[in-house]
């Protein structure tokens, strides 16, 4: 009886812990959403000419997004030490937010070059 009572305590505790991420953390789904977000507003910021009004914009533009997301910049901080310590996870995340960047800039490019190329004339087209 001992010995099934060990056995069962020896299961419960090989499925009780299980991997994941802490429910403290920023699940990675909304994880990468935030991320995405933070790096549009980057580049944004970044084509902005003096650094003093890039510093001006950047701020109430993070909180957005926090706000956005119901989160702070203490917990986006605290997830993102989290992510750091588990790389695994982190790069799968910036994998797909590089894919997502990726076909966002490519829409953008296809309405740039729509917008600049020339009709050809009514006549032509016949």
């Amino acid at each position: 009886m001992t010995r099934f009572l060990l056995m069962l305590l020896v299961v419960c505790s090989i499925f009780a812990c299980k991997p994941g991420i802490p429910k403290d953390i920023i699940q990675p789904a909304e994880m990468e959403n935030i991320l995405h977000d933070i790096h549009v507003v980057d580049g944004y910021v970044a084509n902005i000419p003096t650094p003093d009004s890039a510093k001006k914009v950047v701020s109430p533009l993070y909180k957005g997004i926090f706000k956005k997301y119901g989160v702070d910049s203490a917990l986006h901080a605290k997830s993102m030490t989290y992510y750091y310590l588990h790389p695994d996870v982190l790069t799968k995340m910036y994998d797909n937010i590089s894919t997502r960047l990726g076909k966002e800039r490519d829409i953008e490019a296809n309405k740039q070059q729509k917008s600049t190329t020339p009709e050809a004339p009514k006549e032509l087209k016949n």
